[in-house]
């Protein structure tokens, strides 16, 4: 009489082994692709509520912050050791974190984290003090000599405390001009990396008398992205390691089109990191968050053409220093 076989046999059981690890295979992109797809729309809220923030900024002085602004010295501590403030310690308020703000009022640096100033896919960042993922549209690359309301909102108002984006300034429009994008190697939010400064804090002298002349060193890498008015070259990927920007005449290039930052063309390695963090990067695959002047947050591709870029930088592109001030910008070409 023939018994009745149980179980599986060995063959059986690699089998169905195998079958089990190649559905794995084929779901763990999925996976992954998800959680990313999650952490990309976490980090485009943070950056969201950012827009919303400096509007709201916006509505109270009239103006737009500054990339660097100097602090009321009337609330100055004795203790202060800062004299200035970024525009991310401006939004503060806004971002309904008033009491950190009021400590930076006081010429301090509190040390605290600020979930909302980092991106959940940036995976570089782990709680440390004022980390930042994300970064102000500072408009055409250079001195603050060349900064004007037409090469960008963010300015450089330590410098120039004159200057100042205001209402009718959007020529172009706010849903046609950038506010922020991310960039993975941004520095402290806290931190004005500004070259203009004289080491102890104040804006050096003999780089800016009196009348504030223009040094042909000072330069401004964080938190700010830049564009700039030479045409894109095809080298390298900024949307990559940081250290494919890190080597001599490197042009930090994004997708060898999205050329956001100054040329490293320098052996000095200090002069080489500038440029890696003045322009946009994330590790979203296949481009950045952004948010333009009217809030509105969006995903732009790392394929866009640099011209169309420079002209989304541009709160007036016709008065604007850019080479193609004729750009005129179609509506299925925004991101």
């Amino acid at each position: 009489m023939r018994r009745e076989r149980c179980g599986f046999t060995l063959v059986e059981l690699l089998v169905v082994i195998a079958i089990i690890g190649v559905l794995v295979s084929l779901l763990l992109p999925a996976i992954q692709s998800a959680r990313e797809s999650g952490r990309r729309t976490a980090c485009m809220n943070n950056m969201r509520q950012l827009g919303l923030g400096v509007i709201s900024y916006e509505g109270l002085f009239g103006r737009f912050p500054g990339l660097f602004d100097e602090l009321d010295t009337t609330r100055l501590s004795e203790n202060s050791g800062e004299l200035y403030m970024t525009w991310a310690v401006e939004m503060m308020p806004f971002c309904e974190r008033q009491k950190l703000y009021d400590r930076y009022a006081e010429g301090l640096t509190p040390d605290k984290y600020v979930e909302l100033m980092t991106c959940p896919s940036d995976d570089g960042k782990h709680g440390a003090p004022a980390e930042n993922s994300y970064v102000a549209n500072g408009g055409r690359l250079g001195s603050v000599e060349v900064q004007k309301t037409a090469n960008g909102p963010f300015l450089n108002r330590a410098a120039t405390p004159s200057l100042a984006m205001r209402e009718g300034h959007w020529v172009d429009g706010r849903e046609y001009t950038l506010a922020f994008s991310e960039n993975t190697d941004a520095l402290r939010f806290d931190v004005a990396a500004w070259s203009g400064f004289g080491k102890s804090g104040g804006i050096d002298p003999e780089k800016y008398p009196i009348h504030r002349k223009y040094f042909p060193d000072d330069r401004t890498w964080s938190p700010v992205f830049f564009w700039v008015d030479s045409e894109p070259v095809e080298q390298q990927i900024i949307n990559g390691a940081t250290e494919e920007c890190r080597t001599p005449k490197c042009f930090c290039d994004f997708a060898s089109r999205l050329r956001l930052s100054s040329d490293c063309d320098t052996d000095h390695e200090w002069e080489r990191s500038r440029s890696w963090r003045a322009r946009p990067k994330s590790r979203h695959p296949n481009g950045v968050n952004i948010v333009f002047g009217g809030g509105r947050a969006s995903f732009v591709s790392e394929a866009i053409d640099y011209k169309l870029w420079r002209a989304l930088m541009t709160p007036s592109d016709e008065q604007s220093d850019s080479p193609y001030r004729d750009i005129l910008l179609d509506d299925n070409d925004l991101p």
